[in-house]
């Protein structure tokens, strides 16, 4: 598991009380500029490659899943735990099925999280499952027959169907309610795996203070210059104005 720690400078108490984790591929774009915009405000930011993931974690990609993905997370809070800068609460955020894992983070330690950040999340394992089978039949056909399938997604490698398997025991709107922490949700307009419609019904469950936007002319990876001024603005505002709310959380 590759990690990745951003600093930028700022007070020591600034440093103290602002720090983030961004989860799943360190190296893509939208972990990039989420990571870019908090440090430009003035967290600290620290992002991984999940095991069997991307980049320098890049292993068997057919052993992921949202599982492993979770355990890695706790790896890394435990490291960041004994660390000089960790302080709670702490911000965090993901894009995917990162944003499935610190959504599933928070719903179990409330305490442990001020703000929350869901980049194209997967709500529902059931509910991908549904999306995958109506924007790509040939794909969930083929993954069903073979048990396994080929990706081409920049890098060469290989999708089981243990990692749909696994993704469908998590129903993350079962605690939704629970969350009390201001939380920011983004998906884009032509995102075939965080429909608009999913978010919005994750929107609606929430109780806490929340925002949820949807970008468009973006796609699940949020690759485009526009997709990223997007993020940036959208991040940045949510910021300013959940820690005016709560004036413990000020930057």
């Amino acid at each position: 598991m590759a990690l990745s720690a951003r600093s930028v400078k700022t007070s020591p108490c600034d440093i103290s009380c602002k720090w983030e984790v961004a989860v799943l591929y360190k190296e893509q774009d939208v972990i990039i500029q989420t990571a870019k915009t908090l440090n430009n405000i003035g967290y600290m930011v620290i992002t991984f490659d999940c095991r069997n993931s991307r980049g320098k974690s890049f292993n068997n990609r057919s052993c992921a899943s949202m599982s492993s993905m979770y355990a890695d997370l706790w790896a890394v809070i435990s490291w960041a735990k004994e660390q000089s800068f960790y302080t709670e609460p702490f911000l965090l955020g993901g894009h995917s099925l990162g944003g499935s894992v610190v959504l599933n983070y928070a719903e179990k330690y409330l305490q442990s999280v001020s703000n929350l950040i869901l980049i194209s999340a997967i709500f529902d394992g059931n509910e991908l499952y549904q999306n995958t089978a109506k924007s790509a039949p040939e794909f969930m056909q083929q993954l069903q027959n073979a048990g396994v399938i080929r990706t081409q997604d920049g890098v060469d490698c290989f999708l089981d169907c243990t990692y749909l398997n696994d993704l469908q025991q998590y129903d993350l709107y079962k605690n939704v309610t629970n969350l009390a922490m201001p939380t920011l949700i983004i998906t884009g307009d032509n995102d075939t795996a965080s429909l608009p419609e999913n978010n919005q019904r994750f929107y609606k469950c929430l109780l806490c203070l929340k925002e949820l936007h949807v970008l468009g002319n973006c796609l699940h990876i949020y690759d485009t210059e526009e997709n990223k001024k997007d993020l940036d603005e959208k991040i940045r505002t949510f910021l300013y104005s959940s820690n005016l709310h709560n004036k413990k959380y000020i930057i």
